[in-house]
Parts: structure tokens; C-alpha cells; sequence
């Protein structure tokens, strides 16, 4: 777990540099009960399909979806996932 996330203005990416979506790409943020998601963690749902790629215990994305948390702790997902979600409201 040495990498971690980064949200900015423009994408969601990790330290790495792998870009996992660009926020206008993003359709939409599920962190519902019954969701297939992550431990303390959220499910973006992207415009497009990307490649299955994955970090272990920090994101994965299949299809159309993000996941993101496992190790991360929940205030900090909870919180990036609120963020996405204020980004997303005021792009509309």
C-alpha cells in the first residue's frame, strides 16, 4: 500500500500515475449499503469502459466501474467520495 490517491480538479489518479478516471468522464458515485464495492470504500461509474486494472487493496475498475477502498480508511473515502459527488453536482 505505498501508493495512494490524488482527486484534482481534472481526474482521480494514484501516486503512480495511473490515471483510474477524468472527472468528466465520471457518470456518477454509488457508496450505497448494497452496492458490490470495496470495503470502506465507494463505486464510480464512468461514461466509457475502461481496461480491468487493478491495485491491490486500493482500486480496481472493470468495465464501466471504479472501485475504490479496501485498506484506505473509511473518513478518507467517505470524504473523497462526498468531494467527487460535490464536483459532480456543480458540473450540472
Amino acid at each position: 500500500t505505498e501508493l495512494q490517491l490524488e482527486l484534482t480538479k481534472d481526474e482521480l489518479r494514484d501516486t503512480g500515475g495511473q490515471v483510474l478516471a477524468r472527472v468528466d468522464q465520471i457518470k456518477g458515485v454509488d457508496r450505497g449499503f448494497l452496492v458490490f464495492k470495496p470495503s470502506n470504500g465507494f463505486v464510480i461509474q464512468t461514461k466509457e469502459p475502461g481496461a480491468r486494472c487493478w491495485r491491490l487493496g486500493l482500486w480496481w475498475r472493470v468495465g464501466r466501474r471504479i472501485g475504490v477502498g479496501g485498506v484506505a480508511p473509511g473518513h478518507q473515502t467517505k470524504f473523497m467520495s462526498d468531494m467527487l459527488a460535490a464536483m459532480l453536482t456543480e458540473r450540472t
